[in-house]
């Protein structure tokens, strides 16, 4: 048994001690003392403890280590207003992805065409940062076309989740042994989820420790990549809610994004702003703006698990072990063998 691993695992259910002891019929200090490696359960305990939590018994048994977030976990411990057990939840389930994806990666090799840089923001402007990616990735002028192929052919693993919060629009990890990843929470519209990405793949390129204006600096990165200031900014004048919907179908971004860049880049007046934040709210377009680009959809993490079922044999049951998850939710978080119906 692994005590760090059986504590994750009871967070990641968001469940206290007290509770989870009382489930499994222990007192919260023979849980305590486990998961504190005081005292190891013993092994009908730990069993107990396995099938409450809905996780394989030898999941709890990996050598692993927790990491922390890092600079992103850190803005959303500063700004979210999550709970502490919320945040708890979710930096748990965010470490047993990270232990999941390194297992995954391990049978697969991945040649990524280019580099995730590193641009440190003590040093390089948002903007420059973000027209220097742009760059050496080799984006022409223009919009993306598609944000999340462009991220993963650096080498960045996305994955969507449930954050279970509407607080968190995404986080992103460089873990020290393996691939970089941003999660994205479930359910966002299309543009925003495009900006997330961007603003994520902002905090892994400048902000190798946190930055007191971390959050900005992310969201300004992210606006020049996605708009770049150049070629956008003659497009701003006389903005326009309509002229923001136009403008969101070329550059597949929100208007609320479009609108604010309109703004920074001085092409609108504070006056213009307010009067178009007070229509995009009597529109109802701040909860559901009109004319979103298609999905896009993450292909690395697809082809692992392909990889893992196609060339190396693996049936889902033996793939749902391999991750540390019972078979339901395995095909939840990664998808059934296509042909096969989760039951």
């Amino acid at each position: 048994m692994n005590p760090r691993l059986l504590q994750l695992a009871r967070e990641s259910r968001g469940l206290s001690q007290s509770k989870l002891a009382s489930q499994a019929g222990l007192s919260q200090g023979t849980l305590s003392k486990a998961e504190n490696g005081v005292s190891p359960l013993t092994p009908d305990r730990l069993a107990t403890i396995a099938e409450l939590l809905d996780y394989p018994l030898d999941m709890l048994s990996w050598p692993d280590d927790p990491v922390g977030l890092g600079p992103s976990g850190f803005y959303h411990r500063k700004q979210s207003g999550l709970g502490k057990t919320a945040l708890q939840r979710i930096e748990a389930e965010v470490n047993l992805l990270l232990m999941q994806l390194r297992r995954l990666e391990a049978s697969v090799e991945i040649d990524p065409p280019f580099r995730l840089p590193v641009l440190d923001a003590d040093e390089h402007e948002p903007e420059e940062a973000a027209s220097k990616v742009r760059a050496s990735w080799m984006i022409p002028d223009g919009p993306v076309h598609d944000v999340i192929r462009t991220v993963e052919r650096a080498g960045i693993i996305v994955v969507r989740r449930d954050l279970e919060s509407p607080k968190i629009s995404g986080l992103s990890v460089r873990p020290p042994n393996g691939m970089p990843v941003i999660i994205l929470n479930e359910g966002m519209p299309p543009a925003r989820e495009r900006f997330t990405v961007l603003h994520e793949l902002g905090h892994l390129v400048m902000h190798q420790l946190p930055s007191d204006d971390g959050e900005r600096e992310a969201d300004r990165f992210a606006a020049e990549f996605l708009m770049p200031a150049r070629l956008i900014g003659p497009q701003l004048s006389g903005m326009t809610l309509q002229k923001a919907i136009q403008l969101k179908q070329y550059w597949k971004a929100s208007m609320a994004s479009i609108i604010q860049t309109a703004r920074y880049l001085g092409r609108i007046d504070d006056r213009r702003y307010k009067s178009l934040q007070v229509q995009i709210s009597q529109h109802g377009y701040r909860r559901n703006e009109p004319a979103e680009p298609p999905q896009e959809n993450p292909r690395i993490l697809p082809s692992m698990v392909d990889t893992h079922r196609s060339d190396h044999g693996y049936s889902d049951t033996e793939l749902a072990g391999v991750v540390g998850l019972k078979l339901r939710e395995f095909h939840a978080e990664y998808g059934a063998r296509q042909g096969l119906r989760a039951v």
